[in-house]
């Protein structure tokens, strides 16, 4: 079972590559890196820095370098931290995103988008503290991108993120975080 799951990866890895490989035809796949920080500024006073890969799905198309929309799905790591412990205590986490970008047209080889992401945090221990291990999240804002010759694209945004546990498990409400943070990545 484990054979045929291996498999299809490499079956799709390789067709992502053919698709990739046609000159002067769109590609509507792709690949994002993207590392963050984000910062709370109020009382709670939380950090938390993100590294994240995500598999992009773009569509459609107005020219056969930019496209309107792109859906991504991918996985981050998460290293937060916040003011409660003297020294500031770390806590780990992985999430699993789902993001959509709507693009601006191009002016040269710039333009702008507005993006929102959702996610699923499971945290190494409760965060922050009266919180829960497992939280969701979602990340807003928008940036500018600078397409490189066409082979990858650099993107730098701002971007608010908000994460609770929404009051599950019938646990007393987690507090929620809410910081200004900005990222930067590469797509290729």
């Amino acid at each position: 079972m484990a054979k045929k799951h291996i498999g299809i990866i490499i079956f799709l890895c390789l067709f992502n590559s053919a698709l990739g490989s046609q000159e002067n035809k769109p590609s509507y796949f792709g690949h994002r890196i993207t590392i963050s920080n984000y910062n709370s500024f109020w009382e709670d006073d939380i950090g938390i820095i993100e590294a994240g890969y995500d598999f992009i799905f773009n569509f459609p198309y107005v020219t056969p370098e930019y496209n309107i929309l792109d859906f991504g799905v991918g996985l981050s790591g998460l290293f937060a931290f916040d003011k409660l412990g003297n020294p500031r205590q770390p806590v780990l986490g992985l999430g699993l995103n789902g993001s959509v970008r709507l693009y601006t047209p191009a002016l040269r080889k710039t333009r702008i988008f507005f993006e929102g992401v959702m996610s699923l945090v499971t945290y190494t221990k409760e965060f922050p503290e009266n919180g829960t291990i497992v939280n969701g999240g979602w990340h807003l804002g928008g940036g500018i991108e600078y397409n490189v010759e066409n082979v990858a694209k650099l993107f730098a945004k701002i971007l608010w993120f908000h994460t609770s546990n929404n009051d599950v498990y019938g646990r007393d409400r987690n507090p929620s975080i809410n910081a200004v943070g900005i990222a930067a990545g590469i797509q290729l």
